[in-house]
């Protein structure tokens, strides 16, 4: 009788697909203006960046992710037309995944990264400063423990030095997330980019 009582009235099949259909579009309009305000906040450069340069950090991304991810993952590529300077903040399609990654490598395995490779995305107005990430993220690379905390499963404690370490579920942005770990406002957001 308890199971009756829990039953749902009727078809609603139709309701029941409508309302999903709007949740998921209030959630991809809710990622999409995350993604844009992130981009937004892209700085515009002291004095054009060298095309060179930021290849070169689309380069070492990509790499490290693959990385970081364990995985081949889908390359970032920007097309410079053929210029040697770019006077533009970083593309939206590089700078929200690069933020979003640093911001994931803090909040992975209950905290341990936090502070260790820091990038200030505000701070990203010059080659040196491009030059810098990029150093960052080859380190970031090469941290075997890091890739392991990354590959984890989201609700999965890390173990470090033998001990369990339970954490904060990791919140990350755009390209941050590895295929494994993203929630399905990740996902919206890949998808967006």
């Amino acid at each position: 009788m308890a199971a009756m009582m829990y039953a749902p009235k009727g078809g609603g099949g139709a309701e029941d697909a409508a309302l999903r259909e709007r949740a998921a579009n209030a959630m991809m309009d809710k990622e999409r203006a995350r993604y844009e305000a992130m981009a937004a906040a892209a700085p515009k450069p002291a004095k054009p960046y060298s095309a060179k340069t930021v290849q070169t950090l689309i380069d070492t991304f990509n790499e490290t992710l693959d990385k970081l991810g364990g995985q081949d993952l889908p390359n970032i590529e920007v097309d410079f037309a053929g210029q040697d300077r770019w006077a533009e903040p970083l593309p939206a399609k590089l700078f929200v995944p690069l933020v979003a990654l640093f911001q994931a490598v803090d909040q992975v395995g209950g905290g341990k990264f936090e502070g260790k490779y820091t990038v200030e995305p505000g701070e990203l107005v010059d080659d040196n400063a491009l030059r810098m990430a990029a150093g960052q993220l080859v380190r970031m690379g090469n941290d075997q423990m890091l890739a392991k905390a990354m590959q984890a499963p989201i609700n999965a404690p890390a173990e470090a030095g033998g001990e369990m370490e339970g954490g904060p579920t990791p919140k990350p942005m755009g390209g941050a997330a590895t295929r494994g770990s993203m929630t399905a406002e990740d996902k919206a957001l890949m998808e967006n980019m």
